[in-house]
């Protein structure tokens, strides 16, 4: 989190110093110092409209980006307390310390294995192959009683909802803003600071000061949203704590 304040801040003073050098320029070229007074009648329609589209699409975009990291959150969540789930229900069924090692090798290939190529949008190969392999010892067994019978049942519906988190997660790592409105985003990011640069010239201090600020403020917003368009990569990837936090509970 340290590390996106830093990146948000240097984002921002970068923005507010293109807009101070443009200023400076379009000021020595002496732009905005002989404008009729149509320009300044539609200078402030003109802003509301550039304002307006830039806040639609901006508004757009960090939903929909929050709401697929909220999205992304949760499976971690669910494939880590069903883990922690087969695991307990392992040690009561036969042979259940193999099974017991045989999970916690599973949740460690995860962490050591998978995760870094969630960015890529891959999975692991040897976690496939554990996975099935402990589906398939656990149909093998068979139960002695009505007990044993309901443990392996639960065992196996544990291993039903750690597959199918394990694939919603990696269909989260396909998950991205369209390019389209990420576009319209710096579009119309770019068109209302440079409204506000060229509508203010000659730039006094009160508006030049006004006008670093919102390039400032546009270009922070504008990279939270680039942070976050996708949950397993940037800044505030998800990590494997959940699955790390069930490997705490197995030892």
């Amino acid at each position: 989190m340290t590390g996106l304040i830093i990146w948000c801040a240097v984002t921002a003073l970068l923005a507010a110093g293109v807009a101070a050098v443009a200023a400076r320029l379009a000021r020595r070229a002496k732009f905005g110092e002989r404008r009729e007074r149509w320009q300044d009648q539609t200078t402030g329609p003109a802003s509301a409209l550039f304002n307006a589209l830039f806040l639609a699409a901006f508004a757009l975009s960090a939903v929909l980006a929050i709401q697929a990291y909220q999205h992304a959150q949760a499976n971690p969540a669910t494939e880590s307390q069903a883990l922690s789930r087969l695991y307990l229900d392992a040690g009561e069924l036969p042979g259940g310390g193999q099974l017991r090692a045989e999970v916690r090798n599973y949740a460690t290939t995860l962490v050591n294995q998978e995760w870094p190529l969630l960015p890529q949008g891959k999975a692991s190969a040897a976690a496939d192959q554990q996975l099935t392999a402990l589906s398939d010892q656990i149909l093998a067994i068979k139960p002695a009683d009505n007990a044993a019978q309901t443990t392996r049942n639960e065992a196996l519906g544990a291993v039903d909802q750690a597959i199918s988190a394990r694939q919603q997660r990696l269909l989260d790592t396909h998950a991205e803003l369209p390019w389209g409105l990420l576009i319209c985003l710096i579009i119309t990011a770019v068109v209302m600071v440079g409204h506000g640069l060229i509508v203010g010239l000659p730039h006094t201090t009160p508006s030049l000061v006004s006008l670093l600020v919102e390039a400032a403020v546009v270009a922070g917003a504008v990279f939270i949203v680039f942070t976050i368009r996708q949950p397993y990569h940037g800044a505030l990837a998800i990590g494997p704590d959940q699955i790390r936090l069930a490997l705490a509970r197995f030892h």
